[in-house]
């Protein structure tokens, strides 16, 4: 494979546009890299700020797509650990192993590996992806997933077993990884221990279901959405809140006097603040939902006499590689079902209605299936 391969992708061209369907077109995979045919990709709400530009407004053209699971179909040279015909689920920060974070035993911090993917080029300053008339295109976090096929380094390609469909392979590598990292390494969450979850969205649904498997108890779920909440439940939460001016309040008498670990999964000023206001004292409220530039996290600084701890989690605060393929292995054995939280199944055409059920807050998680066959689904 040596010429341009035509794939069809979701393409936007400048923040706060509808995106284009088209025809673009993909250079094979260079050294340490790999072509991937996509079988799904989950539609995240990270997806939906960049398109709307609250993640910066330089980082057009793109092809947006971050959670995806499809099939090696080729690799570049040097390539070990991988190789054609292997199922992956797709991961979004590579980790050098040498530098600082790294080294540090935090390599979903990696620091070349990050500004990789918020580049999304190469490193060397070139993209695999372009325009008909050879416009650059970035791969959203340097995935791009939105399109039949992707080229990623290898590294960012986790193998996943034959008894997870890789329409549910594709939340691995994203949703899941982030929600049980948060829960597991983040807050290190022990049996009997209580918790709140604020936002019960895609990724929400995910700590939920983390905190039960720790063993937390009581699990309260907090969300606006009556549906959201019902998801929860099925998911573990042995309590729901409707949000709102006194959901904290709620919070904190059904736990008799509030959480010790709680979970922001928005990313917004007030949920943050609801989930800090949810603590008991000594409590630790993690923030794990994206919140766009400019956003702020308010809290008095008198509750920190409490000793109450307000930190963040990005991408599961741990090894997202070697947990994206520990958490697949758990998925295919039926240790949770990851079916259940997917509320839609959709194609590349139908990204836009997703993103309009998402900032309505319908729903979980939707899909967008590439290739129905290869996904193990096809979308209604």
């Amino acid at each position: 494979m040596s010429e341009p391969l035509a794939v069809r992708a979701a393409v936007w061209r400048a923040p706060g546009e509808r995106c284009s369907v088209e025809e673009v077109l993909l250079d094979p995979p260079g050294e340490n890299e790999v072509l991937v045919q996509i079988a799904a990709a989950g539609i995240c709400h990270s997806d939906l700020h960049l398109a709307e530009g609250h993640l910066g407004k330089r980082r057009f053209p793109t092809v947006l797509g971050h959670e995806g699971a499809g099939v090696v179909e080729a690799v570049g040279p040097g390539v070990s650990g991988v190789g054609p015909g292997d199922r992956v689920s797709l991961c979004f920060v590579t980790s050098c192993g040498e530098c600082r974070a790294c080294r540090a035993g935090r390599p979903n911090l990696c620091e070349p590996g990050s500004r990789a993917s918020v580049a999304g080029i190469r490193p060397d300053g070139t993209a695999r992806a372009h325009t008909a008339d050879g416009t650059p295109l970035q791969q959203f976090l340097g995935v791009g997933c939105f399109a039949a096929r992707c080229v990623v380094p290898a590294a960012a390609a986790i193998p996943v077993p034959a008894g997870l469909p890789l329409w549910q392979a594709a939340l691995v590598g994203c949703a899941l990884v982030t929600g049980f990292g948060a829960v597991r390494n983040a807050a290190h969450v022990a049996e009997g221990e209580s918790v709140c979850v604020v936002g019960c969205g895609g990724v929400g649904l995910q700590v939920v279901l983390a905190a039960r498997l720790a063993g937390a108890d009581p699990i309260v779920a907090v969300d606006l959405v009556p549906e959201k909440l019902e998801l929860a439940r099925a998911r573990g939460a042995t309590h729901t809140v409707t949000g709102g001016k006194d959901a904290a309040k709620q919070v904190r008498e059904l736990t008799g006097g509030g959480v010790e670990h709680a979970f922001e999964v928005v990313g917004r000023t007030e949920s943050i603040r609801l989930a800090w206001d949810a603590l008991r004292p000594g409590g630790t409220a993690v923030v794990v939902g994206l919140a766009p530039v400019g956003v702020e996290a308010i809290v008095p600084a008198l509750d920190f006499l409490s000793e109450k701890t307000l930190r963040g989690s990005f991408y599961g605060s741990g090894n997202p590689a070697a947990e994206i393929a520990e958490l697949g292995r758990l998925a295919a054995t039926g240790a949770f079902d990851l079916a259940d939280s997917v509320s839609s199944l959709t194609g590349l055409d139908g990204i836009e209605e997703a993103f309009e059920r998402l900032r309505r807050g319908e729903g979980a998680r939707s899909i967008a299936v590439l290739d129905g066959e290869l996904a193990g689904i096809e979308p209604a």
